[in-house]
């Protein structure tokens, strides 16, 4: 049986799949001395029990152990907890495979192999960036050393450690959704919501907050927490590192598992981000779906010009969505508020509107008339 060195100990091989030149070995680290990223923190540390490597493709979803060996645009890694620890080069880092899709940092895809890569956002995802914005410096580059498996063997993907509740939504247990979308990246969807999470919580109402397509991060998360939402939820624990490249059907599968795991809460109200700009293909999709749009009592839209908020707006209407105000980076450019209002009757609400006394009650209010005249629809 062959022996091999670690830095921390001499182990032997579990077990070898000689056709398909595929190893198991003991974990062969202190898995408290690996850095854990944010896209992992649903799988308990004491199920990662080996590490697969050889011919083997990887998946998205499934955590591998890399090492850091050139440090470029991530410096650090953001932690289960949310702390952002900073890497070294020789680091170990426990991380998922997933592609991505950022206009303003790398477009990336799943490598069909343990071949170096690219650690392609903070939050953890191991990916080969194929493009890259201008704006930012290219990946930082990590060395897969294996897939991490339990104690059989078995490589551990985040798709089978789901931590939603399994509930089938009652018609009669109704819950307004307000759904924020974008133009872009950076154009204050995130920032809108936590908004209206704090106007809605500072009145006294209980809000569901889901992030349902994005790159893992607890970024935005962390910021609907803070805001007051008393229930949080993402993509990644619908089992998804990145909502990129994953098919519209099981996006949409996934959208109303949150959406009804929310409900189980008996919160007041939930609120919806849907990552990227409106013609980012997976985005496009969604929106254009009629389980999207009938579950929808009204929209939110963002943007950071004038052009992009009528333009998203209208596109928006013409779907069959209730847009009821536009905000975003946008709404503090005075300027470009008094275009938009030439242009349309939408309203532009500023962040400080949103969170203003008695804002959560006039919107919850309005929210639940349109969810009447939508049930009486």
């Amino acid at each position: 049986m062959t022996n091999y060195n670690t830095e921390t100990r001499r182990i032997k091989l579990i077990k070898s799949h000689s056709n398909e030149n595929v190893q198991v070995l003991p974990f062969p680290f202190d898995i408290q001395s690996c850095k854990r990223a944010f896209t992992t923190r649903n799988i308990k540390t004491e199920n990662m029990q080996t590490l697969i490597s050889g011919s083997i493709r990887p998946k998205a979803g499934d955590l591998v152990l890399c090492e850091v060996t050139r440090l470029r645009q991530h410096c650090r890694i953001e932690q289960p907890n949310g702390r952002r620890s900073r890497m070294f080069v020789k680091d170990k880092i426990i991380v998922c495979y997933g592609d991505r899709y950022a206009p303003d940092q790398f477009e990336s895809v799943v490598p069909e192999n343990l071949g170096a890569c690219h650690l392609v956002a903070g939050g953890g995802i191991a990916s080969l960036m194929r493009h890259k914005s201008p704006k930012v410096k290219p990946a930082t580059e990590i060395q897969p050393i294996g897939l991490i498996g339990d104690s059989d063997g078995q490589i551990l993907n985040l798709k089978d450690h789901q931590t939603l509740n399994v509930y089938n939504s009652d018609d009669q247990n109704f819950v307004p959704v307000l759904m924020v979308a974008g133009s872009s990246m950076n154009a204050g969807k995130t920032t809108t919501v936590a908004s209206l999470i704090k106007g809605l919580t500072a009145d006294g109402y209980e809000v569901g907050a889901v992030k349902i397509t994005g790159t893992g991060s607890g970024g935005d998360l962390w910021h609907f927490i803070d805001a007051g939402a008393k229930h949080v939820i993402d993509f990644t624990d619908a089992g998804h590192a990145s909502t990129y490249l994953v098919k519209h059907e099981k996006l949409l599968r996934d959208y109303h598992k949150m959406i009804n795991h929310l409900k189980s809460k008996n919160v007041d109200v939930i609120v919806v981000e849907i990552a990227d700009g409106i013609l980012q293909h997976e985005t496009k999709k969604l929106l254009q779906s009629t389980d999207l749009i009938n579950t929808t009592t009204a929209m939110y839209y963002t943007s950071g010009d004038s052009s992009s908020a009528i333009y998203g707006s209208h596109w928006l209407e013409k779907t069959g969505y209730d847009v009821m105000a536009l905000s975003g980076v946008v709404s503090s450019n005075p300027l470009g508020v008094q275009e938009i209002n030439q242009a349309t009757n939408i309203p532009v609400i500023t962040k400080k509107q949103m969170c203003e006394a008695g804002s959560g009650h006039l919107l919850f209010e309005t929210l639940t008339n349109k969810a009447s005249q939508l049930k009486v629809k």
